[in-house]
Parts: C-alpha cells; sequence; structure tokens
C-alpha cells in the first residue's frame, strides 16, 4: 500500500463562476495541493476554525469533538484515502477504548473535526497535483474576525443566479451570531455594497475600507439596498 503524505489545510476557496466551495490542502513538504469540492456549511466551519473565530454557540462539529473528548475518545489522524467515480473518500482513525477505529467520512467533515482537535491530515499521494493544474480555484473566502463574518468575491454570473443581476459588491457567506455584523442585521446572502459610504468591489476592497472603519455597512437585499449601522 502506498504511503500516505502529510497535508495541511491551505485555505478555503469559492470556484467562479460556480459559486461552489473548494477546501485546498497542501503537502507539508513539497507545493502539491489536493483540492476538494465541499458544502457551503462545511466551508464555513473549517473557516471559521482557521481563522481563530468562535461561534456564540457550539456548532455540529464543535459538538461532536467535544463529545469525543467527555468520551475519552481521540482522533489520531485523518485520511482523504481515494476518488472513486468524482467523489472523495476519507476515512478517521479513531482510538477508544485502546483500540483504533477506521470510520468512513465525507472529507470535509474529517478536516472540520481534525482542525478541531488537532489531529494530522493525510492523503494518497495519487492525489495531489501541482499548484499549476486545471481547475485551481480563483478566488478565496475573506473572513473578518473583527466583525464576525466571512465573505466572498462576487461575479456577475454568481449575482445573476442569486437574482442580483448588476448588483457588485461582496457576498456575505456566513455571519457569526453575536458579533458586530449580526448585531446590525447583516445576514448571510446579503451583498454588501459600501463600507462607510465607501465602495466594495472586491475583496481587496473590502479588507482596506473595513480596516479603516466599518461603523456603516450597505448592503442590497431582497432587490433593495440598506445601510445598518454596527454597535
Amino acid at each position: 500500500m502506498a504511503k500516505f503524505v502529510e497535508m495541511q489545510v491551505d485555505s478555503i476557496r469559492v470556484h467562479m463562476p460556480s459559486g461552489q466551495h473548494v477546501v485546498i490542502l497542501k503537502e507539508k513538504e513539497t507545493d502539491r495541493y489536493l483540492p476538494i469540492w465541499i458544502g457551503i456549511y462545511e466551508a464555513n466551519a473549517i473557516a471559521l476554525k482557521i481563522t481563530g473565530i468562535t461561534p456564540e454557540r457550539p456548532i455540529t462539529h464543535d459538538l461532536l469533538a467535544n463529545i469525543l473528548t467527555l468520551l475519552g475518545a481521540v482522533i489520531e489522524k485523518i485520511t482523504v484515502t481515494e476518488l472513486k467515480n468524482d467523489v472523495y473518500f476519507a476515512e478517521i482513525s479513531l482510538r477508544a477504548g485502546g483500540k483504533i477505529h477506521p470510520v468512513d467520512a465525507r472529507p470535509s467533515d474529517a478536516i472540520a473535526l481534525a482542525v478541531r482537535t488537532g489531529a494530522p491530515i493525510f492523503a494518497a499521494p495519487a492525489l495531489l497535483k501541482p499548484l499549476d493544474s486545471t481547475g485551481k480555484p480563483d478566488a478565496t473566502i475573506h473572513a473578518d474576525r473583527r466583525l464576525g463574518m466571512t465573505l466572498q468575491k462576487l461575479d456577475p454570473d454568481l449575482a445573476e443566479s442569486l437574482g442580483a443581476d448588476g448588483v457588485t459588491g461582496v457576498l456575505v457567506s456566513s455571519v457569526l451570531q453575536g458579533g458586530p455584523a449580526g448585531r446590525a442585521g447583516v445576514k448571510r446572502g446579503d451583498i454588501l455594497r459600501a463600507i462607510d459610504g465607501r465602495p466594495v468591489l472586491t475583496l481587496a476592497a473590502y479588507r482596506e475600507a473595513a480596516d479603516a472603519g466599518g461603523k456603516s455597512l450597505t448592503v442590497w437585499r431582497d432587490g433593495r439596498e440598506a445601510t445598518l449601522r454596527t454597535p
């Protein structure tokens, strides 16, 4: 059996124009990568942990990690084992009762648990590809710890799919409950158009405007704009 190689979470990205999320694993010793398509909830679960944002209440993966700890079970490692019929498979090696139990899992769930428990991540070498391989995602999610939300690039195709044809800005992909943005009334799916009156057309523009302020957020929702004020 081929030796598995150790990986680390490089980033969470958004593939344009589909708007689908991808977790990028990077081999620790080389510049080979493993991109895996995942759901938005799993993407946010991983992004919250690796960016240091703590939800007000535990989300599903936090809960499961807490239960394992209380039961004395330890995740020894997680391994992305194979790609079959365009679906990635993973295995969680769980130590409980003095034995190692292999647990079948989706890679997204396994990775979300690994980043919470500190378990190492491995992958089959045959699955890896160099950085410039075809299909490399072209936009990252930005996690704003101060305002408590994550955002992603909004291109015209994605805007049209959301019923916001012609609207520009950045898309709010998740909002931390109890955070400043959440308390201001920002919701997942809002299009953020301006901060303190400064237009926000890209993630870079968002970071610049947010660093300079963030008391007034102009969002597009349900066909109209609204200006929200953070506490």
